[in-house]
């Protein structure tokens, strides 16, 4: 049986605060394994009924941790939240915690030749799990479901798309690294990659190799951005780069009407 429990409800003070501590609500999710995933969740205070919001499924760095359902929207969540209420579409965002002794993968390297565990993560088919349930329960939109993750969420965000290639609209890693063999799967999705050149903690060859071997296969529809500096910390500037906030939100894995076919013979 999967639970997903409200642990408490808290007012949203002024949006200009873009504190996250109380702009996102603590749950506890169970799924039916009996697996207990801490997270918080940013949605519509009033949803319009029968309306579908996008849903961008946030995954955490190596040291946000833990059990406590708080770390993990303290680092980069603050800057893309503050883009999202901005704007005039509602969106809900998803922030799980995966605990120190299950990461997002189940083990990072940066070189070339890393792969992928043959079995995906308990914590992150937790996460997965739960973006789906919140499509059948909470108005999250099917078509519109985005992913993004730093550093060890970089590393998740990578292995989320390369695993289920179907189930996201769009992708923005942000300095991480994925499998290299398993690019084909995703070739045609949009995706953002985000790095700084001096990253001391994930190398920038890593961004630079999984976005010259998307293109390699032919892939359209990649962008990649290279900071000169900024060290590990590249999340920051990415989330508030209002251009990959408007282009994140434009994908969808729904198909255009068969008129706008026809408008272009």
């Amino acid at each position: 049986m999967r639970v997903l429990v409200v642990c408490v409800l808290l007012a949203l003070p002024v949006f200009a605060q873009f504190a996250p501590d109380q702009m996102m609500q603590p749950y506890a999710y169970t799924n039916e394994a009996g697996q207990v995933l801490s997270c918080r969740l940013y949605a519509p205070q009033f949803p319009v009924e029968g309306k579908k919001y996008p849903l961008i499924l946030f995954l955490h760095g190596s040291g946000e941790c833990g059990t406590n359902n708080q770390k993990q929207i303290t680092v980069g969540l603050p800057a893309l939240l503050k883009s999202l209420v901005m704007r005039p579409e509602q969106v809900m965002v998803l922030a799980p915690q995966c605990p120190v002794s299950d990461w997002w993968v189940k083990g990072v390297s940066m070189s070339a030749d890393y792969g992928a565990a043959a079995d995906i993560a308990p914590s992150l088919a937790a996460a997965l799990e739960l973006c789906r349930h919140l499509v059948e329960t909470r108005q999250a939109d099917p078509d519109r479901l985005y992913i993004t993750g730093l550093s060890l969420g970089g590393f998740g965000t990578w292995d989320a798309i390369q695993r289920n290639p179907a189930m996201f609209a769009a992708a923005v890693p942000i300095c991480g690294n994925g499998d290299l063999r398993r690019m084909r799967e995703i070739k045609s999705m949009p995706i953002w990659v985000f790095h700084a050149k001096d990253d001391k903690n994930v190398p920038v060859e890593c961004a630079r190799r999984m976005v010259q071997q998307l293109k390699a296969l032919g892939a359209k529809r990649v962008n990649y951005t290279e900071y000169e500096t900024g060290g590990h910390n590249s999340w920051d500037r990415a989330y508030s780069d209002k251009q990959m906030i408007e282009w994140l939100l434009k994908q969808t894995r729904a198909k255009a009407p068969w008129w706008k076919f026809w408008l272009w013979f």
